[in-house]
């Protein structure tokens, strides 16, 4: 892997992919005085975090704080600005953090600046070069400009596992059928009267009523009780809509709609990419074209049948598609559905979950939710492949099967991993040690000094 034309970039730990994961993943990994650099594809950082979708999984169902750490700087440093509702429960998502879209995403820079985290934008990785079964160094491209990035050790947080796909790692997707969750494009209205909609609820206690496949209810009452929500359902509007002739190219059959800190603006999650496979960039470009005609019949659709959003207008979209699944690579320990049911925290636990199983349908309107009463723990060997050194995987990659990822996938849970990726790469450094040989203690003993959350009462 030579070219003259390609500039080399050394340091200790390359994190590929500037998400939520990715992020904490460069953060924690640089505040242990390593020379980290992050690389992501587009030109900011926080992934889906900034499309304003609120923050799922801070808490249990039983109210137990799980996610500490720099997750948790995250949010106190939004508090200071604003941004943020705080952590709400929620009877079918467990919590809810609603922030500011522009906000977490100009706090996620200051906070790797503040770390000494170098950034390159606009790159993603073509090549690498494996020796001895050991990954040594990616090229990455971005604007006809070529990188050899040299580094002890790599952590793959884009998301979808491209470099370890790249790399050629083993890896799953989807059900045994081959079917994927639905992306959807994130987006928000302002101009809504939240009260006005909260009276049409308490009048209509079944527009909050939940569907079929879901093992919670809503009381109409509940959402006067917290300072975010959201507010699933809203059918009967669906129905009329549909009966009018509006609304049939949405395959979605409940509305979705999260608070956001800004008191008339609602974050709207109703978009639903059904057929998808977001790792194919034929079908990732196709689907953004139908996530915006969606968008524009959603807009149409919510001032004529949404009591409270007559007068509403668009606020802005999600910069990018929220990709629900992709591929999950082979790692030396799988989170399993009884781990996540039973509540199972291991003594190799390197981050906690807690959110709900929620699983919705690839090829139609339904979705199931099963409830997770107390957090488990995520082992340090699902993040870890199962031959290949040199390499981590983090956030949504990690190695579960589809149950149990139905619950890992949110953005809280993926941050708490990207700690822990951060910190194991950085002992691996430190102690010129293999990722499969890290000492899981002391990886544990630097993540609570960290404020990592580890154990529940």
């Amino acid at each position: 892997m030579t070219d003259e034309n390609a500039r080399t970039l050394c340091c200790d730990i390359a994190v590929l992919g500037g998400g939520v994961s990715g992020v904490t993943a460069a953060i924690a990994a640089a505040r242990q005085k390593k020379r980290v650099i992050i690389i992501e594809q587009g030109d900011f950082l926080g992934g889906v975090s900034v499309s304003g979708l609120g923050l799922l999984g801070f808490q249990d169902r039983e109210g137990n704080t799980i996610v500490g750490g720099i997750a948790q700087e995250l949010i106190d440093r939004l508090k200071t600005l604003h941004g943020t509702l705080g952590h709400n429960p929620c009877p079918i998502l467990n919590s809810l953090t609603p922030v500011n879209a522009g906000l977490i995403r100009l706090v996620l820079l200051e906070l790797c600046k503040e770390a000494g985290v170098s950034m390159l934008f606009g790159c993603i990785p073509t090549q690498a070069l494996v020796h001895n079964e050991r990954l040594c160094q990616v090229r990455v491209c971005g604007k006809g400009n070529f990188f050899d990035v040299k580094a002890d050790v790599f952590i793959d947080a884009t998301g979808d596992g491209d470099l370890c796909s790249l790399i050629g790692l083993p890896f799953e997707k989807g059900s045994p059928d081959g079917e994927l969750q639905p992306a959807s494009l994130i987006f928000a209205v302002s101009g809504v009267n939240k009260e006005k909609l909260l009276k049409y609820v308490e009048e209509h206690p079944l527009e909050v009523d939940t569907p079929e496949g879901y093992e919670m209810k809503v009381a109409p009452d509940f959402f006067r009780k917290v300072n975010g929500y959201n507010l699933l359902g809203l059918d009967a509007c669906i129905r009329k809509a549909r009966a009018d002739g509006r609304y049939n190219d949405i395959p979605r059959d409940r509305f979705s709609l999260i608070t956001y800190p800004n008191d008339d603006t609602t974050v709207i999650n109703n978009t639903r990419l059904t057929d998808f496979d977001g790792t194919d960039i034929l079908q990732l470009s196709r689907g953004t074209q139908e996530a915006c005609r969606q968008i524009e019949e959603l807009i149409k659709f919510m001032p004529a049948y949404l009591p409270g959003y007559e007068d509403c207008t668009l606020s802005f979209i999600a910069p990018t598609l929220g990709i629900r699944e992709s591929r999950r690579f082979v790692g030396r320990c799988c989170l399993t559905e009884k781990d996540v049911r039973e509540g199972l925290i291991p003594p190799d636990t390197v981050a906690l979950g807690g959110y709900n199983v929620d699983i919705h349908h690839g090829c139609d309107e339904g979705s199931e939710l099963y409830i997770v009463q107390r957090a488990y723990g995520i082992p340090y060997g699902c993040m870890v492949p199962e031959k290949m050194n040199g390499v981590l995987f983090t956030g949504r990659s990690i190695w579960a099967d589809r149950v149990a990822f139905g619950s890992s996938r949110i953005m809280s849970t993926c941050m708490a991993l990207g700690q822990a990726a951060g910190i194991a790469a950085s002992i691996c450094v430190q102690t010129k040690c293999e990722t499969g040989h890290v000492p899981v203690e002391m990886l544990r003993r630097l993540l609570v000094e960290n404020g990592a959350i580890l154990t529940i009462p």
